[in-house]
């Protein structure tokens, strides 16, 4: 990835995680996990996930910044953390933590961690500018400051 995506990724994962109660450094958004709107999200995006990684393989529309939000679960919780760098070989894929974790003690930013398929809650990339994807986030732009959801909006492709 060059220093661009790195930048775009960045700047990505700390909006993203300023939404997703994902990183220390950001204002948290507290999501039950029974929540019916982000159940539909979740069940949405992994619907959809086969759309994903076949345009990951292929990258042929000018897709970048591909991110999958992974659920981790240790002795102290569950947490969803948003992982780059993503790398799909034999089967196995790995990707590197891109949020500080607020809750699980079990990895930590930049960690590089083998990802179940199961764990898999959301996906995103970006294409002409647009985040394609990320359905989780649509639940909670009515959770945000009106400017910062208008903000999120604007970055969203349509549905």
């Amino acid at each position: 990835m060059n220093r661009a995506s790195n930048a775009v990724v960045t700047l990505l994962a700390i909006l993203l995680s300023m939404l997703t109660a994902c990183s220390q450094r950001d204002k948290a958004v507290d999501v039950k996990q029974d929540d019916p709107e982000m159940v539909a999200a979740i069940a949405k995006a992994r619907e959809l996930l086969p759309q994903f990684w076949q345009i990951f393989e292929s990258q042929e529309g000018g897709e970048s910044d591909f991110a999958l939000k992974v659920r981790i679960t240790d002795s102290r919780g569950t947490e969803h953390f948003w992982v780059t760098d993503i790398e799909r070989r034999d089967g196995i894929t790995k990707g590197i933590i891109n949020n500080d974790p607020n809750i699980v003690k079990s990895v930590k930013l930049g960690d590089q961690i083998v990802i179940p398929e199961e764990d898999i809650t959301d996906w995103l990339y970006m294409q002409d500018g647009k985040m394609v994807g990320n359905e989780t986030l649509r639940p909670l732009l009515k959770r945000v400051p009106a400017e910062e959801a208008e903000a999120l909006r604007q970055l969203l492709a349509d549905p």
